[in-house]
């Protein structure tokens, strides 16, 4: 099943920079100010419920769409621009709707710049905001559009401010120019990839203890435990024995503490596995089960110490 990420942002915060990033990294992004306009440009029943309510003059002699004049007319009567919303936007919504349908990809972005202002937000699961500082956003506005200051922000005064979007708890993207665009990305990505889970089935236990080995694997403490030790048979043998804990699963029966004594294991060692245990517990994970696993690893971590002299 997909996962429905906005992508959203004020006037010259540059998200259609970020979505392109991310579109390059292989997840689809739908465009929705470029869906509009092709929506315009082909459709003749949009075109003709656009100019019953702005106008013949609503599109140049070449029929292409007359913006200059569609925004002076809209800017100051919100009823219209209301209702030039409804129209273009109703078939947006359409178009995104078959667009994430459509697609095999577990996460499907949409970019649109209004996205908090229309209350369309709550058709997403997450959201990214990007952001940047309002006279670096400016300048960026006044050169792209060829606008003067003032233009710019008379059109930035319809747009919510960022203080009203962070309100609502959105990943954020700082696009200033200065900070490390693909860092921000990648992190984003990489979390909503693994959202927090509920540790009740043996998939989730299974996807627990792959990312607890995979972080051992780069732990320049515990690695070298675990080296040479064949991992296409210790990782299905580990699953076994967290969904005998966790879920009351049937199937494991080897004592796990007697297999760790002969191990030459010190304190620091076992509070590195408690450290990076939790730490993917917290990661990944939310709900009852996960403080019983902290609670399950911190007594096996125990018992094992305490048979080793090491309490």
């Amino acid at each position: 099943m997909n996962r429905v990420i906005g992508i959203t942002g004020g006037m010259g915060s540059g998200k259609t920079f970020i979505s392109t990033i991310i579109n390059k990294l292989g997840y689809p992004v739908f465009n929705s100010d470029l869906e509009a306009k092709k929506i315009i440009a082909s459709s003749q029943e949009v075109r003709s419920e656009i100019i019953e309510l702005i106008g013949k003059d609503a599109f140049h002699q070449d029929n292409s769409y007359n913006t200059d004049f569609v925004s002076k007319i809209v800017f100051n009567n919100s009823d219209k621009l209301e209702r030039l919303n409804q129209i273009i936007h109703s078939r947006v919504r359409e178009n995104f709707s078959n667009f994430v349908s459509n697609s095999n990809s577990i996460l499907v972005f949409g970019e649109a710049a209004i996205i908090y202002e229309t209350g369309s937000f709550k058709n997403y699961d997450r959201i990214i905001l990007v952001t940047a500082p309002i006279e670096t956003r400016v300048s960026r506005c006044m050169d792209r559009d060829d606008l003067s200051r003032k233009q710019v922000l008379a059109k930035m005064s319809k747009q919510w401010a960022d203080e009203q979007k962070l309100k609502f708890n959105p990943f954020v993207i700082v696009n200033d120019g200065k900070s490390a665009l693909m860092v921000q990305i990648e992190d984003i990505i990489e979390r909503l990839l693994h959202e927090k889970r509920e540790l009740k089935t043996r998939e989730d236990i299974a996807f627990l203890v792959n990312s607890f080995y995979g972080r051992v694997f780069k732990d320049e403490i515990l690695f070298a435990f675990f080296s040479e030790l064949d991992f296409d048979k210790h990782l299905p043998k580990m699953v076994d024995f967290w969904c005998y804990v966790l879920l009351g699963e049937s199937g494991y029966t080897t004592n796990v503490i007697e297999k760790h004594l002969h191990l030459s294991l010190k304190s620091e060692h076992f509070e590195r596995w408690i450290y990076l245990f939790n730490q993917v517990l917290d990661d990944y994970f939310e709900g009852d089960n996960v403080e019983l696993a902290k609670q399950r690893a911190f007594t096996i971590a125990w018992t094992t110490k305490s048979k080793m002299g090491l309490n």
